[in-house]
């Protein structure tokens, strides 16, 4: 009897199969799901979520780039640029974007090879006008030409902020070493000549830019309509609607999909690699410093055998990280530094086994004895029977993730929805199919593994510049076609193919013993309650620590997480400090490796890493073991001994790592700079590496003893762990470093500079990769500190309302760059409004567009009608009260709170309750004072960084030229010029024009201009050693600390700990709709008083590897 049911069409419903068989689902899923498949094809899985408060849907077509035609590389990618910028019903670029963001939500896309996705999550209010805009990009797509010849720059850009993104080069390089022809080759992404040339086709070489642009636009247009097809389309949905009512609202307008007849799942059958390709090793020279090896091996189609999922269970052999593994091997040699194995790719199109390996220069040196033993691990698992505990532990560890699977973001749920139900499993197993192992099949793991052999693998070796010990010399080296990165390829000689299939066995390679970390209590203490607990508890607070504890209450899992800080003055006080606080982290985590993977397969997690104020270490899992786990990994650091070998490959990797730190993402690299010129106290990556060659086993040990010998210790427990638990588990942590107590005066506070009002500072500096054709605009508004809960809220509503239209009028239609993106940032005690742009134009004019837009988006403002204003609150109260959806998620809220030192769990309800009272006027008032730069001349406090290309070779324009700069053409916005003449400050630079006094610090000039703001330039190239920024941090002063939010949180010591009522928050949330320090004033008052002791304070935010 068929499970399908055929459903007639009845009103605007059309007709459609449904089926009728249960679905497999967790034990704790309490959704409903309804599998559907319409008249033209497309597979629909509707998910009923009574407690959703964001609802989701995702689109997934079986298309990729491997269908790009061959003479128009990355238009897959361009059309899925396309396709969501204007349709029929919908016909405003923007019209999408706009709709999800001021309903509180967030959209994207992504191409792969064989699969497109698209996706949308939104207010569960709204799911009824965001499923009809989806469904219009396929049925009724515009593809505008305007459009065309705009967003062929976006993949332009985004190729070109990959261009020196050595995953992206090296990827490219081992496609094009495929089978000639084969659709693997294919250059995915594309850019400019790829997609202009198919319109330069045929055509005369005095053709327009515009008649070219048509062309490529028909061509798209042709492929759109020759790939994307509803039967090869798998939609999900989630709301809180019935599924009944889903179903209403999503076939009306997902039936209008036509169905063109084609191959609903197409595959690709012909191998990628045929003699000519197997056998050998390419050398890559890569962009960073860097020494890398991977073993490739081709995989059959497994799409089949999802019950016993032969390829995963090969990783967890060649993966594993115990002893007798080949981690283990390699890591006593001091050839390794990290490991990975596992299939990569999709099943429909290319799939390969991969060993990946992080080298040391000495294991780069040894590649060939590398090889050797990875090939000697697997001839043990040719050779050896496989004792069914390995399967039975892989299979169990399966069945209780998936029996515990917590709720996710609905966006990722929906995508992961989407992709499974293009996958070949069983309806019911819809959810299951991608996590269980129900079958044990060793004869077929055998069959994979006979085809693991030298003779048929690839060797890919990654160094930035390749030793002519290794590699010869002569070499002849090749250029990519597409990212320009070097390489060449060799065949392994006969003697060593020969060498590796002789391995004998190695007595330090043995397969895993049983793992002792398997879970055997997963019983959970549920009981009810009225409404889940909105905080922790401080159930317990010494001159030593501070415990904060929650009970689970409403996610019931057999899972706990525990979180420490340990505060210490000597972790960061010098370059010194910071130096060795980060190598005896790295020690400890090394020496923790082979002890800890266990734990990690059976569910359990650790983390220990060094911050400024001191050190953090973090547990989670299943509770059964946490407490064994804490206890290994807090002895490990109490007691680690230092060994002279693994120094040295711990300081070899640290000196790469920063030194590579300088060869980022522009983007990524300003957003540091712009972070570090907020903090009292920061040593860079540059400042720390003078130290560490002098470093030595005493020192780390010294360090760690004097780092422990005083501190402060705060510590979270949320979970499936009880009251009395929690207090075992910090006596525990006490036990295990036995410390004396920081006095309060000792402990490090987390304070951030405050630019004076009417700030304009710039901090150029150079990128330090001479072939990096990518500059960088970081442009921060500094609007006052975090606990001014009105002026919190009201940076809240403007950063929600600004989001959309930075990106479409920067991105789209001005097309400054890839990366144009607008956020809220907080740093140690203060918020502002940022907005980062990556781009090949020149920073002093992406500075001059984003003024520009900052000016006609006040008078947006201004305009706004009261139901567009109400609408965007109501879309920004939907993002402020999101509930966490897991475990993890709402310890990673409430240790956010812990951290910054506020203790503000219920901050998300008070800001909510702030925003729905916000008025217009407010908001105008703030945004023309902090915001505008016409209107707050006298009053914004600006700083951006520039990073600059080595390739803009230009003088950079003063101050006063960048806001006049036009914009480019057409595109819709007026030139910004300023009222008045900035006067320049410029610290460390060579084109001042007045000498400096003797009273200014070094390398300190003054500029003057005709009244107007000051404008201060922190030039970098100019000041190499720093001092007109060290000069320029030191004129400001310091936000005051942290003050604790008193609320029903710290129970019995709320009292005692003496603050202010204003700082005292209700148990059942917001009052009086205010929070600590409260001002409800939208603009704070003139500058801000002098802190004792901020030279001092130190910050929280920057991480270790900062």
């Amino acid at each position: 009897m068929s499970l399908w049911k055929d459903i007639p069409a009845a009103g605007d419903v059309p007709g459609y199969r449904v089926f009728l068989g249960e679905v497999e689902k967790p034990a704790l899923d309490d959704r409903q799901y309804r599998l559907l498949e319409l008249h033209n094809g497309l597979r629909a899985v509707l998910v009923h979520d009574a407690a959703a408060d964001k609802a989701a849907a995702c689109l997934a077509v079986t298309t990729g780039y491997m269908l790009d035609p061959d003479d128009a590389p990355g238009l897959a990618h361009f059309c899925e640029h396309m396709i969501s910028k204007g349709s029929e019903p919908y016909p405003a670029e923007n019209d999408f974007l706009s709709f999800i963001s001021a309903n509180g939500g967030s959209r994207n896309a992504a191409t792969g090879p064989t699969y497109t996705d698209y996706w949308f999550s939104i207010s569960p209010t709204e799911l009824a006008g965001g499923l009809p805009r989806l469904a219009a990009f396929f049925h009724a797509p515009l593809f505008t030409e305007s459009l065309t010849a705009r967003e062929i720059n976006a993949v332009d850009s985004e190729f070109k902020r990959n261009l020196q993104n050595d995953g992206r080069r090296i990827l490219q390089i081992t496609k094009s070493l495929s089978v000639r022809g084969h659709p693997w080759t294919k250059f995915g992404t594309g850019n400019y000549a790829s997609l202009s040339g198919v319109g330069r086709d045929g055509k005369d070489s005095d053709a327009s830019e515009e008649d070219v642009l048509k062309e490529t636009r028909r061509r798209l247009v042709q492929w759109w309509k020759q790939e994307y097809c509803a039967s090869r389309m798998t939609l999900a949905v989630i709301g809180r609607e019935s599924l009944d009512e889903l179903t209403a609202l999503t076939l009306p307008y997902f039936s209008k999909i036509p169905n063109r007849g084609l191959e609903p799942r197409p595959a690709f059958k012909d191998e990628v690699w045929g003699p000519e390709q197997m056998g050998t090793v390419i050398f890559v020279q890569t962009v960073k410093d860097y020494y890398g090896l991977s073993l490739s091996f081709q995989l059959p189609d497994l799409r089949e055998h999802f019950t016993s999922k032969p390829a995963d269970f090969l990783a967890h052999f060649l993966g594993h990280e115990g002893p007798g593994s080949i981690y283990t091997c390699l890591k006593k040699a001091g050839w390794l530094l990290e490991l990975s194995a596992g299939a990569s790719g999709s099943s429909r199109g290319v799939q390969f086994f991969k060993v990946g390996c992080k080298l040391t220069a000495e294991g780069y040196l040894h590649y060939r004895e590398v090889l050797n033993v990875i090939f000697s691990y697997i001839s043990l698992l040719r050779s050896s029977p496989l004792p069914r505990y390995h399967f039975d532990e892989v299979s169990t560890m399966a069945q209780i993730r998936f029996r515990f699977k917590e709720k996710t973001q609905p966006h990722s749920y929906a995508s992961a929805l989407a992709h499974a139900l293009a996958e070949p499993y069983p309806p019911e197993s819809l959810l299951s199919g991608a996590y269980l192992y129900r079958d044990w099949d060793e004869p077929l793991v055998k069959r994979l593994l006979s085809g693991f052999v030298p003779e048929k693998g690839r060797v890919a070796l990654e160094a930035k510049s390749h030793r002519e010990e290794v590699i010869g010399t002569d070499v002849q080296w090749e250029t990519d076609q597409w990212y320009g990165a070097q390489y060449t390829v060799r065949r392994l000689e006969a003697a060593f193919l020969n060498e590796l299939n002789q391995t004998d066995g190695k007595p330090d390679l043995y397969l895993p013993a049983p793992n002792p970390f398997i879970p055997e209590d997963l019983s959970v203490e549920k009981h009810d309650v009225p409404e889940p607990a909105k905080h922790p508890l401080l159930v317990l607070r010494s001159d030593l620590s501070q415990l904060w504890h929650k009970k689970d209450d409403q996610f019931w899992v057999p899972k706990a997480h525990v979180r420490i800080v340990v505060k210490s003055p000597l972790a960061y006080t010098t370059p010194r400090h910071a130096m060795l606080t980060r190598v005896l982290v790295d020690l400890v985590d090394d020496a923790l490796a082979e002890i800890t993977y266990d734990a990690a397969l059976a569910g359990l997690s650790y983390s220990i890493s060094c911050q400024i104020c001191g050190l953090t270490a973090s547990v989670g899992g299943y509770n059964d073991k946490i407490h064994t786990l804490l206890r290994i990994v807090l002895d490990k650091l109490r007691g680690l001994r230092a060994q002279p070998d693994r120094l040295h490959v711990i300081k070899e990797n640290i000196q790469r790592e920063y030194e590579n730190f300088y060869m980022g993402q522009p983007s990524n690299l300003s957003e540091y700079y712009a972070t570090w010129l907020f903090m009292p106290t920061i040593w860079t990556p540059a400042e720390k590496l003078t130290e560490l060659s002098g470093i030595n086993e005493a020192d780390v040990e010294r360090h760690r003893d004097d780092i422990l010998s005083k501190i402060s210790i705060e510590m979270l427990v949320n979970g499936n762990v009880s009251r009395e638990r929690s207090v075992e588990l910090l006596s525990l942590t006490e036990e295990c470093l036995w410390p004396r107590a920081l006095l309060p005066s000792e402990i490090p506070q987390q304070r951030s500079l405050v630019l004076p009002r009417g700030s304009d500072v710039i901090s150029r500096k150079r990128h330090t990769n001479p072939k990096e054709i990518n500059s960088s605009l970081s442009y921060y508004l500094q609007f006052g500190e975090v606990p001014d809960a009105k002026l919190r809220s009201t940076l809240a509503l403007i950063g929600h309302m600004i989001r959309e239209p930075c990106y479409s009028i920067l991105r789209t239609e001005e097309q400054l760059g890839y990366v144009v993106a607008s956020s809220q940032w907080s740093i140690d005690g203060t918020l502002g409004l940022g907005i980062r742009i990556q781009s090949v134009r020149p920073p002093w004019f992406l500075e001059s567009r984003v003024d520009a837009f900052l000016e006609t988006f006040g008078d947006r403002v201004a305009n706004m009608s009261d139901e567009e204003f109400a609408k965007h609150k109501e879309g920004l109260i939907v993002k402020k009260l999101e509930r966490v959806k897991n475990l993890y998620e709402e310890t990673s809220r409430f240790w956010g709170h812990i951290r910054s030192g506020y203790y503000d769990f219920l901050r998300h309800e008070v800001d909510a309750s702030l925003i729905r009272e916000l008025t217009l006027p407010e908001v105008v008032a703030t945004y023309d004072a902090l915001v505008r730069p016409s209107t707050g001349a006298q009053t914004r406090k600006k700083l951006s960084v520039h990073l600059l290309s080595q390739e803009i070779h230009e003088t950079p324009l003063p101050p006063a030229v960048h806001a006049s700069c036009p914009p480019p053409a057409d595109s819709g916005i007026s030139p910004f010029t300023p009222s008045t003449s900035p006067s320049v400050s410029v610290l460390a630079t060579t084109t001042s024009t007045t000498a400096a006094t003797a009273s200014d610090a070094p390398g300190t000039a003054e500029q003057q201009g005709a009244g107007g703001p000051s404008v201060t330039v922190l030039d970098a190239e100019a000041d190499p050693r720093g001092e007109g920024e060290a000069a320029f941090k030191a004129r400001l002063v310091c936000a005051p600390a942290a003050s604790p939010v008193i609320s029903a949180a710290f129970g019995e010591y709320g009292e005692a700990m003496g603050a202010p009522q204003a700082a005292r928050i209700s148990e059942h949330g917001p009052g009086s709709g205010a929070s600590a320090s409260a001002s409800g004033h939208a603009v704070g008052p003139e500058g801000a008083p002098s802190h004792a002791g901020c030279a001092r304070s130190v910050s929280a935010s920057a991480s270790a590897r900062s």
